[in-house]
């Protein structure tokens, strides 16, 4: 059996190729019960919840999986450096499916960052200079880092998140006003993006380089057109030890070279 960790649209759709392609089996693993819906196909088994290496280890063991495709979230850091050092515990081939990030543009109002602490802080200070407006993009699993952030304390902070049950109670339990929630499911079209920034007059917007499958051309985009701040997030550094593909041709090639990375 062939294991996708698919936190991604470009995972899940690398697992249906796979299984399609080839033939083989393949088990995908999700950390949602929404993930698990949208994972679901002929042909392949969802697995869901979060693993450690010990769980990853004998979840290898158990559907006797013979390669594991990461191909989590291009910020999922802790993922990928545990899914490989699981594969290497126990022997079996490891491959990192990542996309591609998208060229960031020489622009005066761009600003480069390591991590959400960085962000938030140069946010609630980049918007004091201005309306304090923001707009994260972000996601949900960081959220706490700018919910608690002093920096953005006086802000009028806008966050765009899933809307999930779970995820809508962790922004309450956050205390984050619902008045200042978009709860709708991504990519945006450029055009989405702009109507969003422009209507909270967000005079800085947060945003990671998650590539095209994560919409991060439009935000760039729009934010840019609009005249405000944009601070990227930069992505998270593993280093990976064996294959890294960016595509599912890519993937394919390494497939037919490697016979199967058998």
């Amino acid at each position: 059996m062939i294991w996708v960790i698919a936190g991604t649209l470009d995972g899940r759709t690398l697992a249906v190729d796979i299984q399609e392609r080839t033939g083989e089996e393949v088990l995908v693993t999700v950390v949602s019960q929404y993930g698990a819906e949208l994972a679901a196909h002929d042909g392949i088994t969802v697995h869901t919840g979060r693993l450690d290496q010990e769980a990853m280890q004998q979840l290898i063991k158990e559907h006797n999986v013979r390669l594991l495709i990461d191909a989590s979230h291009p910020y999922a850091a802790i993922v990928t450096a545990t899914a490989q050092d699981a594969a290497k515990a126990v022997g079996i081939p490891f491959v990192r499916f990542e996309r591609k990030e998208v060229p960031l543009p020489d622009y005066d109002k761009l600003h480069i960052v390591v991590d959400e602490t960085e962000a938030a802080n140069l946010a609630g200070k980049l918007a004091k200079e201005n309306n304090n407006h923001v707009y994260l993009t972000t996601g949900s699993k960081t959220m706490h880092i700018f919910a608690k952030s002093k920096a953005l304390r006086d802000c009028e902070v806008w966050t765009r998140i899933l809307p999930t049950a779970e995820v809508l109670q962790m922004m309450e339990d956050l205390n984050v006003s619902p008045k200042r929630i978009v709860a709708v499911q991504g990519p945006f079209s450029y055009d989405m993006n702009r109507i969003m920034f422009h209507d909270t007059k967000a005079s800085v917007v947060v945003m990671k380089n998650s590539g095209l499958v994560g919409g991060a051309d439009t935000k760039l985009q729009a934010a840019i057109d609009l005249g405000i701040h944009v601070i990227v997030i930069d992505r998270p550094r593993v280093k990976i030890e064996s294959h890294v593909v960016s595509s599912n041709d890519e993937f394919f090639k390494l497939w037919e070279d490697t016979n199967g990375l058998r």
